[in-house]
């Protein structure tokens, strides 16, 4: 029996002989005529919390047919990332998804050829079907409304299949976004809230600066509100870079990085794609036609007793919570990488026009209760604001 190879700790780890061991124990394809491999990075906005490489694959003159590239997913080497990402458990949840939820998704996705995950050390790899033939845009141009169609469309397809019936089989350990996770999103926010305004704050009007501020101890509340109403199996991070369109028809669309997976609103995958995939100007266009489609697309699903006047209200109430993503990255990620940054820049930008423009403040929760549970985490972490500016005017005296 084939030996499962060693999980690579850098891209440069991937040779030949590593992927021919892993192809091997996977029983992907017969790799024994592989020869060489070479190694070439994805292209920007993908892989921020990953490491993600295309390797174009080399095979003996008298192979049979086989693929010409695989693409090749790892643990972050940086170590902010890395953390953060353990401490989510995304690397898990996206390699749980591969085993168990893939086949049941309702959406396209890559074929998985090999995977391996560490629970000790969080490290992790998975072989992958290069969709690299199909059409992608750069999240930095932005979606055409065709696109934004066939994306929401299928993204409809996909919650339908769960809609307020995630207690399945295939769905049992996928964390609740908005239950499990929401007194770590307050506590991270706020946490990570100075060192993005200090690093973007250009990008904030002075309106959404004190939103931003306003809204950091009330996420819990927001997000228990968000629960009430129905929720949904999503994807986390449905946005241009992470999509396909294919040429088999308008439903041929495919979707990669399952890392943020999880039950949530469903409108939570809407306007997080709506919000940093299409422009300012576009969004304004369409963004209605595009929840109506959303919605017409639920009801051919099966979905009821949901109306569109429900669907646009929970639009622009959970379009407030898309701030809490890119509050997270902006302040705690490195941004070495400049074309990531300009990623990230402008995702945050477009974000923010949204939530302004929604006037989704209007969905700000009452004060946190005196001595509750979120006043004491909100406390520790505005403590930790103070220190975060106190130490930087220091550096900068």
């Amino acid at each position: 029996m084939a030996r499962r190879p060693a999980i690579p700790q850098r891209p440069d780890d991937i040779t030949a002989d590593w992927l021919r061991k892993a192809l091997a124990f996977s029983g992907a394809f017969e790799p024994e005529q592989l020869r060489a491999v070479s190694i070439e990075p994805v292209g920007a906005g993908r892989g921020l919390l990953s490491a993600v490489v295309r390797c174009r694959l080399a095979w003996s003159a008298d192979a049979p047919q086989q693929p010409g590239s695989v693409i090749v997913k790892l643990h972050s080497r940086d170590r902010k990332t890395f953390q953060l990402a353990r401490i989510l458990k995304l690397y898990r949840q996206e390699y749980d998804f591969y085993h168990r939820i893939r086949p049941l998704a309702g959406i396209r996705t890559p074929e998985l050829l090999y995977s391996d995950f560490a629970p000790f050390s969080h490290r992790f790899v998975m072989v992958l079907e290069d969709l690299g033939g199909l059409q992608s845009t750069s999240q930095t141009h932005g979606a055409s409304q065709v696109q934004a169609c066939r994306a929401i469309r299928a993204l409809a397809r996909m919650h339908g299949r769960y809609w307020n019936d995630f207690n399945q089989p295939a769905l049992r350990g996928v964390p609740d976004y908005t239950k499990k996770y929401r007194r770590l999103a307050q506590i991270g926010y706020m946490f990570n809230l100075a060192p993005a305004l200090d690093r973007f704050g250009n990008r904030f009007t002075p309106r959404m600066r004190r939103l931003a501020e306003t809204y950091g101890p009330r996420i819990a509340d927001h997000l228990t509100h968000i629960s009430t109403g129905p929720k949904t199996f999503t994807h986390g991070d449905f946005r241009l870079d992470n999509l396909f369109f294919g040429n088999q028809g308008a439903d041929d669309v495919a979707a990669v990085d399952w890392q943020n997976s999880g039950i949530h609103s469903g409108l939570r995958d809407v306007t997080y794609f709506l919000s940093t995939s299409v422009t300012p100007e576009k969004r304004r266009a369409i963004e209605r036609d595009i929840v109506a489609e959303y919605h017409d697309a639920l009801l051919a699903a099966g979905v009821s007793g949901y109306s569109l006047e429900d669907c646009w209200g929970d639009y622009r109430q959970v379009m407030l919570s898309c701030l809490i993503g890119p509050v997270f990255i902006c302040g705690s990620l490195d941004f070495r990488d400049e074309a990531s940054r300009r990623t990230v820049e402008i995702g945050l930008s477009r974000t923010l026009a949204a939530v302004e423009e929604l006037n989704a403040e209007e969905f700000l929760p009452n004060r946190p209760r005196a001595f509750s549970v979120g006043n004491a985490a909100s406390a520790l972490s505005a403590d930790a604001m103070r220190a975060y500016r106190r130490i930087g005017n220091r550096r900068r005296g």
